[in-house]
């Protein structure tokens, strides 16, 4: 790996209506190497990776790109000069096919006489593909491949658009690129970055610090828009990585622990399934949740969790079974009839199921509420300010105004919105399926903050967590289920919790 620098950028700063985004960032990218870069959300990395790809421009400092003072003015330029990103949402058009979107704006290049030349287009198309390690079919539609496949699919059309502009090295921007891969896939990624710059350099941004330990070969530290440090992977500790983020060192009070009650078996049970069933899924399950109590879904892909889950949302009719909350059993046909029987539901998907990305923080936070707010068939706009500053105050959701759109805000501070959404509404039970996913180590802490809040205010919590540690911290007991079966269930009281050894076994 080499030591010099293909992009670098000098007193780079960045500001915002009350917000300074970037502090004279020094920061640089080596060629040939995989750059892990992390942070807290709001640290500053998604307003430099969007200098980089000519989204912003900088208010001060200078950009350097193979030793040439550059100016990004758009993402064209920014491609010129061989550099793009992977979103974590994905920027490819679903219903277009792989060649279509890996060629996407570049067809007249395979055009002749006029008509575009479907067998050269699709030959190209095979050996672009096979630069990333991916032989499926080029008239596959993209929404019919898997996230990891998708993926690739971007990563190919970014290397492609270099060699269009002849860049012999380029700069690939990964944005949490595993958050929605299955294991091999992630492994399978990690290959084919191995592969990918022996010609390439890579930024990798993940929240998951085990991966960019094991996975890149320098990592960057950044908090409140300032570059902190770097540290050589085969030398760093993620609890060291985890206090140069957050500025504090990580205990087992990061889940609120010490807010934990004692597990109270005279609380009413508020909800009640008996004998779910979803054939090919899960066999009859039983169980209930008390009032204030978090009860963890625990276990492997393919265990039936998720499709538990769906059933208990409505977004999936179980074969058979019975639901009921606080005494009354439901008809659960759709989401609508979870949500008006006191079942309230935070997607995995936040951006695009759990939010009105359009709609302001306050009208997020209020859009369960409406009614109370209502005098005469009118809202009443003081109440309605009130009650989203009030919940902002609460979660201490950082946004420059109640009334900024939710899809500028981190990811953090959009699942707070969500939570906040939920903690004004008269739900009795709420389902979190993956709360914490995708955000930095000091949002978590503050969403299980809220999530504890959730609990003392009297709600009944039924969680998926992202790792055992997780689930053990956060939980009063957990439900473990492998092969649609539950084999075992596991208290976790404040003083008294399990270690994942003492669960694996039953979980593989």
């Amino acid at each position: 790996m080499s030591t010099e620098a293909v992009v670098e950028l000098t007193g780079v700063t960045k500001t915002f209506p009350g917000v300074v985004a970037l502090n004279k960032v020094d920061f640089c990218v080596r060629y040939n190497e995989i750059l892990g870069l992390v942070g807290e959300n709001g640290a500053g990395k998604s307003t430099l990776m969007k200098i980089l790809i000519g989204l912003y421009r900088p208010d001060a400092g200078q950009i350097r790109i193979r030793g040439q003072l550059t100016t990004l003015k758009d993402p064209e330029s920014a491609g010129r000069n061989g550099i793009g990103m992977v979103f974590q949402e994905g920027c490819m058009i679903p219903n277009l096919t792989v060649c279509e979107n890996l060629f996407l704006s570049h067809e007249d290049g395979f055009m002749r006489h006029g008509l575009l030349q479907h067998k050269m287009i699709r030959s190209a198309a095979r050996e672009v593909l096979a630069r990333v390690g991916v032989t499926f079919d080029p008239d596959t539609v993209v929404q019919t491949l898997t996230p990891g496949e998708q993926q690739m699919v971007e990563i190919a059309r970014l290397l492609w658009l270099s060699s269009l502009y002849e860049i012999a090295n380029p700069v690939l921007i990964l944005d949490e690129p595993t958050t929605v891969l299955l294991e091999d896939e992630t492994k399978r990624l990690f290959e084919i970055l191995q592969e990918i710059k022996q010609h390439a350099s890579v930024i990798f941004i993940s929240h998951r610090l085990e991966e960019i330990v094991e996975n890149t070969d320098r990592i960057v530290v950044f908090k409140d828009g300032e570059y902190v440090t770097q540290l050589d992977p085969r030398q760093a500790e993620i609890t060291e990585i985890e206090k140069l983020m957050v500025g504090k060192e990580l205990t087992l009070d990061h889940f609120w622990v010490s807010e934990q009650g004692e597990p109270e078996t005279d609380q009413p049970e508020v909800l009640g399934v008996n004998g779910l069933h979803l054939k090919g899924k899960f066999e009859p399950i039983s169980f209930s949740i008390r009032r204030g109590e978090i009860v963890s879904l625990v276990g492997l892909v393919g265990s039936g969790k998720e499709e538990i889950c769906e059933c208990l949302t409505g977004t999936v009719k179980a074969t058979s079974g019975r639901v009921a909350v606080a005494g009354k059993e439901l008809r659960l046909s759709s989401p609508g009839d979870a949500v008006d029987n006191g079942i309230g539901h935070i997607p995995k998907e936040r951006r695009s199921a759990g939010l009105a990305l359009d709609m302001s923080v306050m009208d997020n936070i209020n859009l369960l509420v409406l009614r109370t707010l209502k005098k005469r068939g009118f809202i009443r706009r003081r109440l309605e300010k009130a009650n989203a500053l009030k919940w902002v105050t609460e979660a201490r959701i950082k946004t420059p105004s109640i009334h900024t759109k939710s899809a500028h805000l981190s990811g953090g501070n959009q699942q707070k919105t969500i939570i906040s959404k939920w903690l004004s509404s008269s739900v009795k039970v709420l389902i979190l399926d993956h709360p914490t996913r995708g955000v930095d180590v000091g949002a978590k802490s503050e969403i299980y903050g809220r999530i504890r809040k959730l609990a003392s205010s009297g709600m009944s919590l039924l969680i998926m967590c992202d790792t055992l540690e997780e689930d053990i911290g956060l939980c009063d007991r957990m439900i473990i289920l492998k092969d649609g079966r539950v084999v075992r269930q596991v208290q976790c009281p404040p003083d008294q919790k399990p270690t994942p050894l003492d669960l694996i076994d039953a979980i593989v």
